[in-house]
Parts: structure tokens; C-alpha cells; sequence
């Protein structure tokens, strides 16, 4: 099994995991792992996904019979047209190689509930068939697009292909800091109005559980949203000597000059999730195994709270 982003937060729980469960687990990623992964079944190639020739070399070389694709920019990027090349461009040499590949029997790409975007809607739950919209979004736009060339006709190739639409994953390994997760562990200050807001938290080990499935699942294949069977509000899981008012007006420059000083990793085209949240309704999958989550969305967030990986010298 091939997976692609391995050193990443998703990629390397799902490689632990894994390879804890006796798979043999090849990684690719443009940066080393941070930790030794426990097991002999793992190896590593350092390599940019945006280098087809190195893709496709260690597909002929590996040839695996499955490819979990998590490789992405993951806002890091503060240039449209590098995050393209590396998340929509990057994708294409994987979905490319895999197609090549003939041992290639499954591809599980890791797409976002982002994909979905901020807008108006009469339902707070979304499934599968509710419209994308992600805006101007740009990481949801590009979800978008890998999405569609990755259901494009496969030919005379076997390979099953899965979308697995992830709200935000979370547990005792969390370690992104400037994100969502933690200004919402860390931040002083929060501004009034997105005490309102709903989000939704999966846990480690609830995604872990339910991606073993999805790949031992022989007949698997289309989209699926992945997330628990709750959510929560902000306002519950943060305290509420925390939240201030603010102007509305001042909250959207605020967000830009903190983006552009690389202090969040939040663009500020995605405040439009705390006016319009993105629920995900996961039964579709959840039914398909008769899966029950052990963690709730709030006891997930909670949980992250009392154990992470954050670094303890960041502010946020």
C-alpha cells in the first residue's frame, strides 16, 4: 500500500495504524517522518509529488495494490499558483501513476468537507448529494478539482476510486498549530459571534477505524463524507470568558493581515464556514459497515484538549 503525504498529520496516523495492523505501508512525502514508525513494514521515499518522473519510478518499483493520496499544501502556501501545482498538479502524477500501474487495485483520496463551502442552506446536515460551492476557497477549489479528474473514466483499469469528503480529525497526535483546532485551544481572544458557529470533530481513532474498512472494502467506491455522528457548537467548547465583541467589519482585515503575516493558516475566504458551517452527514458510510463512534464531536475536541501535539512554545 502506497501512501502519499506520509509524513503529514493524516498520513502518518493513518501509517502508524497501518502498520501496527501488519499492512506493508510504502510512504512518499517531500519531507522526512518526524518519528521512527513502530513496525518493519514501513519504507519511505522522499519525493515531491509534483515530480512525475520520481512518482512514477517508485510505482514501477513498489507496485502497490492501493494508494491512500493525502498529499496537499494544506494552506501552507500563500501563492495560488504553487498551491495548484502542488495540490491539483501533485495529484494528477499520482492519479496518472496509479492508472499506469496495473497492481493498483484501489485509490482513496483524502478530500475535505471544505469542498462543500459556506452558503445559505435550509438543512444543517449535508450529504453526499448536496451541491459543492466551496467560493473562492482556494483549498476547497482545489478538493473540487482533484475530485473530478480523479472519477474520470479509468478505461480498462480496475482500479476502484474513493472520495472520502473528511471534516476536521483530531486526537492525542494533533500538532498543527496556526490552525483552526488550535486558536480554538489557545487563542485569549475570540470574536463574539463564533460562539454560534457549529463544527464537527472526528477522532484519531474513529478515522483510523473506519479507513481500515474502506480498504479492506472489496466493492467500495465513489464519495463518501467521513465524520462523526454529532457536532458541536464553539460556544460550548470554549470557555466563555473568551469570547469578546468585535466589529464584524474589522473581523475579514484582521484575518487577511494575520494570514499574510503567516500567523494562521486559515484564508480568509473560509470565515464564511462560522456564518455558514459545514455539518457533514456521514450514515452513507456508517450504515455500510453498521459502524458505531466511540468518541462524540464535542468529546473528540475535549479530548485533544487534555492531550496533543502541539508545540508547547506556540502561542496558537
Amino acid at each position: 500500500m502506497l501512501v502519499t503525504g506520509s509524513s503529514g498529520y493524516l498520513g502518518s496516523i493513518a501509517v502508524s495504524h497501518l502498520v501496527a495492523k501488519g499492512c506493508e505501508v510504502i510512504g512518499l512525502d517531500m519531507k522526512k517522518p518526524d518519528g521512527k514508525v513502530d513496525g518493519d513494514g514501513f519504507r519511505f521515499y522522499e519525493c515531491n509529488s509534483t515530480d512525475g518522473s520520481c512518482v512514477r519510478d517508485i510505482f514501477s518499483r513498489e507496485l502497490p495494490d492501493a494508494v491512500l493520496h493525502f498529499a496537499c499544501s494544506m494552506n501552507r502556501l500563500r501563492n495560488r499558483k504553487e498551491e495548484f501545482g502542488m495540490d491539483v498538479g501533485g495529484s494528477f502524477n499520482v492519479i496518472e501513476a496509479a492508472r499506469r500501474t496495473p497492481s493498483v487495485r484501489k485509490f482513496v483520496f483524502s478530500s475535505s468537507a471544505a469542498i462543500y463551502g459556506p452558503a445559505a442552506r435550509s438543512e444543517l446536515w449535508l450529504d453526499e448529494a448536496e451541491p459543492l460551492n466551496p467560493g473562492h476557497y482556494t483549498y476547497g477549489l482545489n478538493k473540487r478539482l482533484i475530485e473530478q479528474m480523479l472519477f474520470r473514466v479509468n478505461g480498462d483499469h480496475p482500479m476502484r476510486t474513493v472520495s472520502l469528503r473528511i471534516c476536521t480529525v483530531v486526537g492525542p497526535r494533533y500538532s498543527r498549530p496556526k490552525s483552526v483546532v488550535s486558536i480554538l485551544l489557545r487563542l485569549p481572544f475570540l470574536p463574539e459571534s463564533f460562539s454560534r458557529t457549529s463544527v464537527q470533530f472526528l477522532h484519531e481513532d474513529d478515522f483510523n477505524e473506519l479507513l481500515n474498512l474502506v480498504l479492506h472494502d472489496s466493492e467500495i467506491e465513489g464519495v463518501f463524507n467521513l465524520a462523526p455522528d454529532s457536532c458541536s457548537v464553539v460556544g460550548e467548547i470554549v470557555p466563555p470568558a473568551r469570547f469578546h465583541r468585535f466589529p464584524c467589519s474589522a473581523i475579514k482585515p484582521v484575518m487577511w493581515a494575520l494570514w499574510n503575516l503567516r500567523m494562521v493558516n486559515l484564508q480568509p475566504a473560509g470565515l464564511g464556514f462560522c456564518l455558514y458551517p459545514v455539518v457533514l452527514d456521514s450514515k452513507r458510510l456508517a450504515r455500510r459497515y453498521d459502524y458505531r463512534f466511540r468518541h462524540s464531536s464535542t468529546e473528540s475536541f475535549l479530548l485533544t484538549k487534555e492531550r496533543n501535539s502541539l508545540p508547547p512554545d506556540a502561542r496558537f
